[in-house]
C-alpha cells in the first residue's frame, strides 16, 4: 500500500513539473497520462458519480492553470495539439480506471474526462489572447466549465437506457470539438482584424492575409517556403495579431509594453517577406538569365 501510494505522489510531481515547464504536445501527454494515473491509480474501479467527478476536473484544472497558464499558447492550432495531446492520455487512463464499470461505463468516463480537458483548453487558449480584466474572467471558466463539463456528462450517460450506452461518449466526443468553437471563430475575426491594419502600413502583403485567416490554408500555403519557414511566418503573423489586440485593450505601462512585443513580430513578418520577395526575385532572374 506504502508503494502504491508513493507511486502516485511520484506521478503527481511529475506531471505538476512537466505542467510547469514543457510545452507542446509530448510534454502535455506526460501530463495527462501521469496526472490521471496519480488520480485514479492503477486498480479498476467503478464510475464515480457525477460531483466527485465534477470535483476531481475542478481541482485537475485549478492545478493546470496554477502551474502551466503562462505557457498555454494563445493560438488555436498550438493550443488545440498540445490539449489532444493532454485529453488523450487522461482520457486512456481513465477508461482503464474505469473498466470495471464495464465498456459502455468506461467509454463514457474516458469521454467525460477528454471533453472536460478539451474545455479546459479551448478556453486557455481564448484567455491567453486577451488582456486585463477580459484574460482573467476566461482562465476563470476555464477552471469552472471543466468539472461542469465533465459532470454533466457522466449524469447524462446515468440517464440513458442500456441500448443507448454509446450515446455518452458520442456527447462527450462531440464536446470536444464544440469546445473549440469559438476560439477558431475569434482567432479568424482577430487576425483579418488586427492584420488588415499590417496590410494597410505594407507589412504584410493581402495576399497573405487573404490566406492567414484561414486555418486550413495557413499551414499548408506553397507560397510560404518550406515547412519551417511557412510555420515560422504564420505563428509571428498569428502572435502579432494577438500582441496588437492585447495592446489595444491595456494602458499605461501595460500598453508600452505590448507595443514591444507588436514591434518584434512586426519585425519578423517583415523580414520574412522581404526573404521571400529577394528569393522570388533571383529566381525570375536565374530563369530570365
Amino acid at each position: 500500500m506504502t508503494a502504491v501510494l508513493a507511486a502516485r505522489v511520484a506521478l503527481l510531481l511529475l506531471a505538476l513539473g512537466a505542467a510547469g515547464r514543457a510545452r507542446g504536445a509530448k510534454g502535455a501527454a506526460v501530463v495527462g497520462l501521469a496526472g490521471a494515473a496519480a488520480a485514479l491509480g492503477a486498480a479498476p474501479r467503478p464510475l464515480p458519480d457525477p460531483v466527485t467527478l465534477g470535483a476531481g476536473l475542478l481541482v485537475a484544472a485549478l492545478l493546470l492553470a496554477f502551474f502551466g497558464s503562462d505557457r498555454h499558447s494563445p493560438l488555436t492550432a498550438e493550443a488545440a495539439r498540445a490539449t489532444a495531446a493532454l485529453a488523450t492520455g487522461a482520457g486512456v487512463v481513465a477508461g482503464l480506471a474505469f473498466r470495471r464499470a464495464g465498456l459502455d461505463a468506461a467509454l463514457l468516463g474516458a469521454s467525460a474526462v477528454a471533453a472536460a480537458l478539451s474545455v479546459y483548453g479551448a478556453e486557455g487558449c481564448r484567455a491567453n489572447a486577451e488582456a486585463g480584466w477580459r484574460r482573467g474572467v476566461s482562465w476563470a471558466s476555464a477552471i469552472a466549465l471543466p468539472g461542469l463539463v465533465g459532470g454533466g456528462l457522466l449524469a447524462l450517460g446515468g440517464t440513458l437506457p442500456p441500448h443507448l450506452g454509446l450515446v455518452g461518449p458520442a456527447a462527450g466526443a462531440l464536446a470536444v470539438l464544440v469546445a473549440w468553437v469559438p476560439s477558431v471563430l475569434l482567432e479568424h475575426r482577430r487576425v483579418l482584424r488586427e492584420l488588415s491594419e499590417e496590410v494597410r502600413l505594407g507589412i504584410l502583403p493581402e495576399v497573405d492575409l487573404a490566406v492567414l485567416v484561414n486555418p486550413w490554408r495557413r499551414w499548408r500555403e506553397p507560397r510560404f517556403g518550406r515547412a519551417d519557414e511557412r510555420r515560422e511566418y504564420v505563428r509571428s503573423a498569428l502572435l502579432l495579431a494577438v500582441a496588437r489586440q492585447q495592446q489595444r485593450r491595456r494602458t499605461g505601462e501595460a500598453n508600452r509594453l505590448r507595443q514591444l512585443e507588436v514591434l518584434a513580430f512586426r519585425t519578423r513578418v517583415r523580414r520574412v517577406v522581404e526573404g521571400r520577395v529577394a528569393r522570388y526575385a533571383y529566381a525570375s532572374d536565374e530563369s530570365s538569365g
